[in-house]
């Protein structure tokens, strides 16, 4: 056998590992969220009570897209960056939002998955009036009518 070989052959078991450790890492977050399901009512009181006070840190919630840092949910969101940071603190301290990247210094946040199995960005947009990445709904034209 050739080190070519050798070398791929080697390659292929890395890969065969990994899928392995991917398999067993999905079917873990399988059995967390239909725990999460079956509890849903708790947690979701514990969400109440996360976005109890207002809508922007539903706001900061729903624009942590996964591609924008702290700086950047302000401005998209027209809010001041030290309540975005403050909103985004308290959001990763709660379990909501996590650390996806770094591009320079500027740190990149996203929801976790505890956001699908709960469907929390669906709850908040009800609650709120918002679109999924946190600006206000537009009021739709249907029920709009002038009465006459």
């Amino acid at each position: 056998m050739s080190s070519k070989d050798k070398s791929e052959d080697r390659d292929q078991q890395i890969l065969s590992r990994l899928a392995d450790i991917q398999h067993k890492v999905d079917s873990i977050d399988e059995t967390n969220a239909f725990a999460l399901r079956a509890d849903a009512d708790k947690h979701m009181g514990i969400v109440e009570r996360i976005f109890k006070h207002g809508m922007r840190r539903a706001q900061v919630y729903l624009a942590a897209d996964g591609a924008r840092g702290v700086s950047e949910i302000a401005a998209f969101l027209g809010m001041k960056q030290p309540n975005v940071s403050r909103d985004v603190t308290v959001l990763k301290e709660e379990g909501l939002l996590e650390l996806v990247g770094a591009v320079g210094r500027r740190d990149i946040w996203a929801k976790k998955s505890i956001d699908r199995t709960l469907r929390i960005s669906k709850y908040l947009c009800q609650r709120y009036s918002l679109e999924r990445d946190g600006r206000p709904a537009k009021a739709s034209k249907k029920g709009k009518r002038k009465k006459r």
